[in-house]
């Protein structure tokens, strides 16, 4: 008489397996969890912060968002400032200056045209075909402050532009058109702009634009750098000045 032997472990077996796919939902469920807290993780906090009031007007016009006041006459004059999101020296002016040109705007003693910048997101040639095509973090700053301007939006416009210097080290290379739109809807842009946004087309909206911006300033100066401020196509601060003086000095210009 023969008799069958089976596995003591076969439904064992069925069991574990069971449980290894249950383990592997659960695992993925929680590394889903992490990369998307991560995201949003990345412009947390920015809605609790300390934003800054304006009294000023935005405009956007042929590469220029321009800021402005009621108070300004005809007599205001107006400098260009340069400026590249990826620029360390440029971060360093706007919390050096930020704060004597936000005021001098909204009393009206001058109006500020800033010229984005996005050199800092090539390597090699800064012929304009290569800037446009760029579609690092600088045109990526481009395109969403522009749409900013664009909104008529003043007060996101200042406090964007603002965490992109101030908090350079922390965002840089960080953040995607995503995350750009969630920051700006933090600070107070409508639904339509952040959609704009988070929806923009990097090379129209900003490598353009920047490309544009740098070519102008190649022409009248001879060289793209960063930061420069610039009055009837000459640099208002010359090389062995201080250029945390420029305010001021631009003050005593004659529009």
């Amino acid at each position: 008489m023969s008799t069958k032997v089976t596995d003591p472990n076969a439904k064992g077996s069925s069991g574990f397996i069971w449980a290894i796919v249950a383990l592997l939902v659960i695992v993925a469920a929680v590394i889903g969890y992490i990369v998307w807290n991560g995201q949003g993780a990345k412009t947390a906090g920015l809605a609790e912060r300390e934003q800054q009031d304006v009294n000023m007007t935005v405009e956007y016009a042929d590469g220029a968002i321009t800021l402005s006041s009621e108070k300004a006459t005809k007599d205001t004059p107006t400098v260009e400032l340069y400026e590249d999101f990826a620029c360390p020296h440029c971060a360093d002016l706007a919390v050096a200056t930020d704060g004597d040109m936000k005021t001098a705007i909204e009393d009206g003693s001058l109006n500020v045209a800033i010229r984005p910048l996005n050199f800092l997101d090539v390597s090699g040639s800064l012929d304009e075909a290569t800037l446009a095509g760029a579609t690092g973090h600088s045109t990526k700053g481009v395109a969403a402050t522009i749409e900013l301007a664009k909104s008529g939006n003043a007060a996101a416009y200042w406090n964007l532009r603002n965490t992109l210097m101030v908090d350079q080290q922390v965002v840089y290379n960080k953040w995607e058109m995503k995350d750009f739109a969630d920051a700006a809807k933090q600070f107070g842009a409508d639904d339509a702009t952040v959609d704009a946004i988070k929806d923009a087309d990097l090379k129209a909206d900003g490598g353009d634009i920047a490309a544009a911006n740098a070519m102008k300033l190649k022409e009248e100066t001879g060289q793209v750098s960063s930061p420069r401020i610039i009055h009837d196509g000459k640099d208002l601060i010359g090389d062995n000045e201080d250029i945390t003086t420029w305010v001021e000095k631009a003050k005593d210009l004659k529009a």
